[in-house]
């Protein structure tokens, strides 16, 4: 799996990210950290603008309801109200995003699946139902096809940076760490560029990429500026004591 989800990344990096310097070493892993760490997946949420507001009134009302309870995570109301949007609106694709989100979470992956292909093939230049179905399939363990989402991501818009930075998870995950960094890079760069406080999702990605290859030194400086974003976050803490302590 490694092999093929790497060549298939490399090729796709090839087309077209930004470079990095390599760097070496396979570290090993705290006891703090766990295979559940690689499943912290950034999802598009239901405080995104809305895409293709419906014409029908109905629908929006029973989207908006539905939307502010999904974001309560009151899923069982929440699906009612968006599967009744689609119904009165069978071209709302917003709504259908949302009750593909409401499906996932509810560990109803082949529903969510089915519903975020259905809004693709409404408008296939909508990135929201692409980053969420990458996300289904990494839960269902088809790591190639989560790739090929986040490609259509960035081919839809290369300046987004989810894109690079679901390959960098995925690189992750395979433990190819030194094209992770690659990925988390271009990634970086953008959500600078966009003020965006997500970058300090990647740099957490990359303290531990550094921290696993047992550069330490370059862990440290990505972990403690994610430190100083949320002081409260224990795991970031841990690990940091354990270097400075260990």
């Amino acid at each position: 799996m490694k092999n093929m989800i790497t060549a298939a990344i490399v090729s796709f990096f090839v087309l077209g990210c930004a470079t990095t310097k390599n760097v070496e070493n396979e570290g090993a892993q705290s006891e703090y950290l766990t295979e559940v760490e690689t499943m912290n997946i950034k999802v598009v949420g239901p405080q995104q603008p809305i895409i293709a507001p419906s014409n029908n009134e109905q629908a929006m009302r029973a989207y908006t309801t539905g939307s502010k309870l999904l974001w309560e995570n009151n899923l069982n109301e929440a699906e009612g109200y968006l599967k009744k949007a689609v119904e009165l609106d069978p071209l709302f694709v917003d709504a259908m995003d949302h009750l593909g989100m409401v499906y996932r979470r509810q560990n109803r992956l082949d529903e969510a699946e089915a519903m975020y292909l259905k809004s693709i093939s409404i408008n296939d230049k909508n990135i929201v139902p692409y980053q969420n179905l990458a996300v289904v399939y990494r839960l269902k363990n088809r790591l190639n096809d989560a790739l090929e989402m986040y490609k259509k991501m960035a081919g839809i818009d290369e300046n987004n940076p989810e894109s690079y930075y679901g390959i960098g998870e995925l690189f992750y995950m395979v433990r190819d760490y030194e094209k992770a960094i690659l990925f988390f890079d271009k990634a970086i760069e953008l959500y600078l560029d966009q003020d965006s406080p997500v970058v300090y999702d990647a740099f957490y990605y990359k303290g531990m990429i550094y921290y696993r290859m047992n550069n330490y030194d370059e862990a440290l400086k990505y972990l403690e500026e994610v430190q100083k974003a949320d002081p409260n976050n224990k795991t970031v803490e841990q690990i940091i004591n354990e270097i400075k302590n260990g």
